[in-house]
């Protein structure tokens, strides 16, 4: 099952990546939502190799996931694979420059059941699809608003 959602933000692409790789905050702002998080190696890279061991509240219960960086081209493409279970998830975020202040975020995420009990569950999440894309296109388009925010109140140079 693939979301998938295409943005412009008023921002350059570096600035944009480099908000999106910026891996620390993304760990404090899971933690502050209840995201229990390890890294897989406490020297690990910034970009392609790096990995985290979650534990995600889902539906009352504690579910482990594992996710690495599979892709890191800056500032062009971003992309992470997560496992749980017998869920496989992949995530790609694209950035085409439009103009120098001006960047298209073109943001995917697939989720492939590989077990019997994934298949079931995915089906089920099917018959919510249409609610579940808008939710996920409202959240991506409330955080491109964030960071042609963030970029307007920095000082240019």
């Amino acid at each position: 099952m693939k979301f998938s959602t295409r943005q412009d933000i008023e921002a350059p692409a570096t600035f944009v990546f480099d908000r999106i790789a910026d891996f620390e905050s993304i760990e404090r702002q899971a933690m502050r939502r209840g995201i229990e998080l390890t890294r897989k190696r406490p020297s690990q890279p910034h970009g392609l190799g790096a990995g985290w061991s979650l534990k995600i509240p889902f539906r009352g219960k504690l579910r482990d996931l594992d996710a690495e960086i599979t892709d890191f081209d800056a500032p062009n493409t971003l992309g992470a694979s997560a496992v749980s279970g017998g869920l496989h998830m992949h995530m790609t975020v694209d950035l085409v420059p439009l103009s120098p202040q001006r960047t298209r975020l073109s943001f995917g995420y697939d989720v492939r059941p590989k077990t019997l009990s994934a298949r079931i569950l995915v089906q089920s999440v099917k018959f919510a699809k249409g609610t579940l894309q808008k939710r996920f296109e409202k959240r991506v388009v409330s955080y491109c608003e964030y960071l042609s925010e963030q970029y307007q109140g920095t000082p240019k140079m």
